[in-house]
C-alpha cells in the first residue's frame, strides 16, 4: 500500500467536472469522460443500455440504513438519453420510484426487470411519457436481511437466462407472475445464485454465489465477486454434482484473481478499511465485469475489472484459460486501472456500452460502509448520507476518441430478424448480446435458416456460439448443427456445442462418436473438461468408461478436470478406477504425486457409492499395484497410487458409515503382507508428506484394533513433520489399545496447540479415554479451556451416562453463567498498566486457532485485528462475552451425523450434496448431506465463554494492549498522540 497518499489527497467533495481531474488512469492512451451526473442522477448502483442505446440507472437512495418508520422508500429507477449525440446524458425521466434497497436492472420486452428488497420485478412506459405505468412482480422470497447483502444484478446469458447474484443472505425464492405457467414452488438459493427463464417463468438455484456482481464471458463462463473475492469463476453446475452425489465436492468457484490476503490494490487516498490487516487489499470488491468491447483494443478484451469503493478504484486483470478455468495476471504493476485522489469516488459497478467503452458507476458518497459493521459510537454518524444529492457515471474511451464516428453506429431497436443475426456477429459484444435477447423476445422462427449459416460460416466464434444458442433459444436447434460445431476450427466454440449436445447424446450414436474422438484427440483443456461432464451424461458402456478414464489420466488434465470426471462417473466409478490403475504404466503423468492425487479422490468417490460392493471391487483393482512377497520394490508411481487409492476408498467408505478393513482379505494374504510392509516403511520414509499420510491410514486400516502398531505410536510421540505427526495421533484413536493414552499424555504440557488439540481428540476417541481425560480435567492438569467448543460439544455428547453427568458438570463449571459479574470483575484489568509484548504471548497462547493478528494465528473467527475504532472496554466485552454480538456468517453450526459423530464449526461451502464446516486451526470437515441426521446453528459464537478461566486480570490487561496496539509495536507506524 502506498505510504505518501496524504499530500495528494484532496477536500472532497468536488464537482462532476472536477472530479474527471481527480481520476487516474494506468494507459495514457485512454481518457475518462463523463457520461452523466447530478442532478440527471444521484447515488447510483447499476446501469443497462437498452436497444434504443438509453441508459437506465439505478438509484439505491435508501443506503445505508433505508427510510424511517413512515417515510416513503428512496430507490428509483432513471431512464435517461443522449439527445444530442454528445456523450453526455442530459435528458432524465423519473421512471419509477419509492423503491426499496433495489440492486440491479435488466432491459426486457421493451420494459426493464429490476432486483429490489426481496423482490423481482418487472416494468414497463407504456404510453411514452418516461414513467413506468404497468408493474408485475416475478418472484418474491429473497433474503432482506442487510441492506448491503441483497439480490442484485439481473443479467441475460448466453443460455437465454436471467442470473441473479444472491447476496449472500439467500433465501426461499417462488415465482408470482400469474401469465407464466411454469410450477410456483419455493426454491432455497442458500449458498447458490438463482436464475430463470424470462419467457417461460422456470426457474431453479444455481451453483456458485456472488455478494455484488454477476458477469459473462463470451463464451457463458460466468464470474461473480465478494469483499475479499475480486474474480471468482464458477466453474460446476448443481446438475452435474446431483449425478453422483456421493462425490462431495468441496467447491464449485475457483478464484480468478487473488483473493484476501493475496491480493493487491493501490489507492491513491488514505483509504481507510474495517480492518488494518486488510490495508492494501480487496475489502469491498464488486461490480466485477469482464470487458468485451471493441473500442479500447486487443489488450484489455477479455480482462476482468472489478471495483473497490472503500479504496476509491478500479483493478483490472487479465485472464488466461488455465485448465478447466482461468488464471489472472495484474494488468498495472505497482497502480491500478482507474484511482482517484477523491475520497468521495466510490465505483460499485461497470458496464459494457454500446461505444464500446467501459462505463464506471460512481455512488459518491462520503462514507460506503454500512453501520452495522461499525463501532457502537460510530453509528448514525453525522456524514453516513453525505453525497446522497450526487452520482456519477464516467466512460473509459481511447485518449482519440471520435464520438462522431461512434455516433454513426447502428441501433438495433428497429432491426429486422435477419439483421439482428448478422448483428450477433458485431466486434462489440453490447450489439452480440442485444441482439440475442430481441431474438429470443421476438421468437421469429423464421430466423432459423440465418441462424444455422451464421452457425457454420460466422466470422468470429463468438457470432457462431450465439446463433447456436439462439437457435437453442427458439427451439430449432438441431443434432446435426451441434455435430458440425463440435468440429469447429476454435475450440470455444467446440466447448460450447458438446455443452449443448449433451440433451441428445443418449439417444444420438453420431454424437457420441464425437464425443468420444474429442476425449482422445482435444488438445485444449477446457473442451477436454466439457466433454468429461458430457460423459456423464452417457457412461453405460466401455467406451465412455474408457474415454472418461483417458481425460482423467491426461498430462493436461487438472484439478478441476478431475472433479468433472468425479461428477460423472455415477455408479461406474468402479470401472473407471480400473482402467486408470491399469492405465499407469502408460500414464504421461507430469508426477508420481499427481497420479496419486487423482487415484485418491476418484477411490475417495469410489468408496462412497451406494453400491455394498463398490469398495471391494475398488480394491480388488488397487491391489494390481502390489507387487508379488519376494519380488521388487514397487515403484513409487505405484506405491503412491496404491496408498492413496485405499486411502482413499476408507474415507469415502466412511461417509457411508462403512469400513474396508475387513475387505482388506480381498488382496489375499500375501499380498495384504507386502501391503503392510510397504505401508510400515512409506510412513516412516516416505518420499512426500501426502505419500506418509496416506501410509498411516492404510496401516491404521490393515491392523487390528485392538493393538496399535508401533510405527504409528513412534511417530505420534517423536515425528518432526507435524503432518505426519498429526496423522499418526489421528490414526491411534482408532485402537483400543490401553497404552495409547499414557504414551500421548507422556508431554502434552509441552506440546504444541495443534498437537495438543489432536492428543485430546485420541482421548475423545473411546470411553475408557474420555474417562481419562475428565480425571485429567477434574485434577486440573488439563485445562478445561484446551477444549474448544467442538470438543466440548464430543464430551457432553458421549453415550455413557456417568461420563456425559461428568462432562456436564465439568463444563457448567467452567464457563460462569453469568457473564456480567465476570466482566464486573475484570473491570479492574481497564486501569492495570499494560504491556502489549507480553500480551502478543497471551494472544500466541489463547487465541490463534480462530484468530488473526499480524503473523500469528488463522483467520476462521471474525478479523479482530482492527481495532482503530474500538475502546478498551468494548474489546474486554467481546473476550469475556463473545455472543453479546455475533455476524450471522460466523455462528457456531452443529452437524450429528446418523452415525451419531458430532461435529461444530462455521457453515462454509454448501452444494446439493454436501456441506462443510470450518473449524479451528483452519480445519473442515465435507459431510454429504445424506449421511447428516440433523444441522443446526447453536446461535452462539465459535468462541468459548469462559476465557478468564485462563487469564487473570494482569493477562487481560496486556492482552487488550496487545489487540489495540499490535501495530505500533515494530515501530513502522507511529502510535498517534
Amino acid at each position: 500500500m502506498r505510504r505518501d497518499v496524504a499530500a495528494s489527497v484532496v477536500k472532497s467533495p468536488v464537482s462532476a467536472q472536477e472530479s474527471l481531474s481527480l481520476l487516474k488512469l494506468a494507459d495514457r492512451r485512454l481518457k475518462v469522460e463523463l457520461a452523466a451526473a447530478e442532478p440527471q442522477i444521484t447515488d447510483p448502483v447499476a446501469i443497462a443500455f437498452d436497444e434504443h442505446g438509453r441508459m437506465w440507472v439505478v438509484e439505491m437512495g435508501d443506503y445505508p440504513n433505508g427510510p424511517k418508520p413512515g417515510e416513503l422508500p428512496l430507490s428509483r429507477v432513471r431512464l435517461l438519453e443522449d439527445r444530442d449525440g454528445d456523450g453526455y446524458f442530459e435528458t432524465a425521466y423519473n421512471f419509477r420510484d419509492h423503491l426499496l434497497f433495489a440492486t440491479g436492472i435488466q432491459p426486457w420486452r421493451g420494459g426493464v426487470i429490476v432486483t429490489l428488497s426481496g423482490r423481482v420485478i418487472w416494468l414497463k412506459d407504456t404510453d411514452g411519457d418516461g414513467k413506468a405505468d404497468a408493474e408485475e412482480t416475478w418472484f418474491t422470497g429473497f433474503s432482506e436481511q442487510n441492506p448491503q447483502l441483497r439480490a442484485n444484478h439481473p443479467t441475460f446469458a448466453l443460455d437465454n437466462r436471467v442470473y441473479i447474484a444472491n447476496g449472500l443472505r439467500g433465501g426461499n425464492v417462488i415465482a408470482r407472475n400469474p401469465n407464466w405457467h411454469a410450477i410456483a414452488k419455493p426454491v432455497s438459493i442458500s449458498g447458490r445464485d438463482f436464475c430463470f427463464d424470462p419467457l417461460r417463468g422456470t426457474y431453479s438455484a444455481v451453483s456458485g454465489v456472488g455478494q455484488f456482481g454477476t458477469t459473462f464471458d463470451d463464451f457463458g463462463n460466468r464470474f461473480v465477486c465478494s469483499n475479499r473475492n475480486p474474480c471468482q469463476h464458477v466453474v460446476l453446475s448443481d446438475a452435474d454434482i446431483a449425478r453422483t452425489p456421493w462425490a462431495a465436492v468441496a467447491s464449485v468457484m475457483h478464484d480468478v484473481s487473488p483473493p484476501g490476503e493475496a491480493s493487491h490494490v493501490y489507492p491513491l487516498t488514505r483509504a481507510w478499511t474495517t480492518s488494518t490487516l486488510h490495508a492494501g487489499q480487496f475489502t469491498a470488491a464488486c461490480g466485477v465485469a469482464i470487458y468485451r468491447g471493441d473500442l479500447l483494443g486487443d489488450a484489455y478484451y477479455g480482462n476482468s475489472f472489478t471495483c473497490e469503493p472503500t479504496a476509491n478504484l478500479v483493478h483490472r486483470d487479465v485472464l488466461e484459460p488455465q485448465g478447466a478455468t482461468f488464471q489472472s495476471k495484474t494488468a498495472d504493476a505497482g497502480t491500478d486501472f482507474l484511482a482517484s485522489q477523491d475520497e468521495w469516488f466510490r465505483p460499485v459497478n461497470l458496464a459494457n456500452g454500446p461505444d464500446g467503452g467501459l462505463y464506471v458507476v460512481d455512488m459518491y458518497r462520503a462514507v460506503i460502509e454500512h453501520p452495522e459493521w461499525v463501532p457502537d459510537e460510530l453509528k448514525h454518524r453525522r456524514d453516513e448520507r453525505s453525497g446522497d444529492d450526487r452520482g456519477r457515471i464516467y466512460r473509459i474511451v481511447p485518449a482519440e476518441f471520435d464520438r462522431k464516428r461512434s455516433n454513426n453506429r447502428l441501433l438495433i431497436a428497429s432491426a429486422s430478424t435477419s439483421d439482428l443475426v448478422l448483428h450477433l456477429d458485431h466486434a462489440n459484444s453490447w450489439h452480440r448480446d442485444t441482439a440475442a435477447r430481441l431474438l429470443y423476445e421476438r421468437q421469429d422462427k423464421s430466423a432459423r435458416a440465418p441462424l444455422e449459416r451464421l452457425a457454420s460460416r460466422g466470422v468470429c466464434p463468438q457470432g457462431r456460439v450465439l446463433a447456436l444458442f439462439a437457435l437453442d433459444g427458439l427451439g430449432e436447434l438441431s443434432p446435426e448443427a451441434v455435430l458440425k460445431a463440435m468440429a469447429d476450427r476454435d475450440a470455444n466454440v467446440r466447448a460450447c456445442a458438446v455443452r449443448l449436445a449433451r440433451r441428445w447424446l443418449p439417444a444420438n450414436p453420431a454424437l457420441r462418436a464425437r464425443l468420444y474422438e474429442l476425449a482422445s484427440a482435444e488438445p485444449i483443456d477446457r473442451v477436454r473438461f466439457e466433454v468429461a461432464l458430457a460423459l456423464g451424461d452417457v457412461i453405460n458402456d466401455a467406451a465412455s468408461v474408457a474415454s472418461l478414464a483417458q481425460i482423467a489420466t491426461s498430462v493436461r488434465a487438472d484439478e478441476w478436470t478431475r472433479r468433472g470426471v468425479a461428477t460423472s462417473v455415477g455408479h461406474n466409478g468402479p470401472a473407471v478406477l480400473a482402467r486408470i490403475v491399469d492405465g499407469l504404466d502408460k500414464s504421461r503423468s507430469i508426477s508420481s504425486e499427481a497420479d496419486a492425487a487423482l487415484v485418491g479422490e476418484l477411490a475417495e468417490v469410489v468408496g462412497a457409492a451406494p453400491e455394498a460392493d463398490a469398495a471391494e471391487i475398488g480394491l480388488r483393482s488397487l491391489g494390481k499395484l502390489i507387487e508379488p512377497v519376494g519380488g521388487k520394490q514397487s515403484d513409487t508411481r505405484k506405491t503412491g497410487s496404491l496408498l492413496a487409492g485405499v486411502d482413499g476408498l476408507a474415507r469415502g467408505a466412511r461417509r457411508r458409515g462403512r469400513s474396508i478393513g475387513p475387505l482388506s482379505f480381498g488382496f489375499g494374504n500375501p499380498a495384504l503382507t507386502r501391503l503392510v510392509a510397504i505401508s510400515t516403511r512409506v510412513a516412516e520414509h516416505g518420499t512426500w508428506p501426502a505419500q506418509r499420510r496416506d501410509a498411516i491410514e492404510v496401516l491404521r486400516l490393515t491392523s487390528e484394533p485392538s493393538k496399535a502398531p508401533a510405527v504409528l505410536v513412534q511417530l505420534a510421540i517423536g515425528e518432526s513433520d507435524a503432518s505426519v505427526r498429526l496423522a499418526a495421533l489421528s490414526a491411534l484413536g482408532g485402537f483400543s489399545d490401553p497404552t495409547i493414552a499414557q504414551s500421548v499424555l507422556a508431554n502434552f504440557s509441552a506440546e504444541s496447540p495443534a498437537i495438543r488439540r489432536a492428543i485430546l481428540d485420541v482421548l475423545l476417541s473411546n470411553s475408557d479415554r474420555t474417562g481419562l481425560l475428565l480425571t485429567e480435567l477434574e485434577a486440573r492438569r488439563i485445562s478445561a479451556t484446551e477444549l474448544d467448543p467442538s470438543r466440548t460439544a464430543q464430551l457432553v455428547h458421549v453415550q455413557d451416562t456417568d461420563l456425559r453427568n461428568r462432562a456436564q458438570a465439568l463444563v457448567a463449571a467452567a464457563a460462569p453463567a453469568d457473564r456480567r459479574q465476570v466482566i464486573a470483575e475484570y473491570q479492574q484489568a481497564l486501569r492495570l498498566p499494560s504491556d502489549a509484548k507480553r500480551g502478543r504471548e497471551i494472544f500466541a497462547k489463547n487465541c490463534t486457532a480462530c484468530h488473526r493478528i499480524a503473523d500469528l494465528g488463522v483467520s476462521v473467527a471474525p478479523d479482530i485485528g482492527d481495532s482503530r475504532t474500538m475502546t478498551p472496554a468494548q474489546i474486554l466485552v467481546a473476550i469475556l462475552d463473545p455472543n453479546r454480538k455475533i455476524d450471522n456468517n460466523y455462528f457456531s453450526y452443529t452437524a450429528v451425523t446418523k452415525e451419531g459423530k458430532v461435529y461444530t464449526g462455521i457453515l462454509g461451502t454448501e452444494t446439493t450434496s454436501s456441506v462443510t464446516l470450518r473449524q479451528p486451526e483452519n480445519k473442515t470437515v465435507r459431510l454429504l448431506r445424506e449421511e447428516i441426521e440433523q444441522l443446526h446453528s447453536n446461535g452462539v459464537s465459535l468462541m468459548p465463554v469462559g476465557l478468564e478461566k485462563n487469564i487473570n486480570s494482569q493477562q487481560m490487561a496486556d492482552l487488550i494492549s496487545f489487540i489495540k496496539n499490535w501495530r505500533y509495536l515494530d515501530g513502522s507506524v507511529p502510535l498517534a498522540r
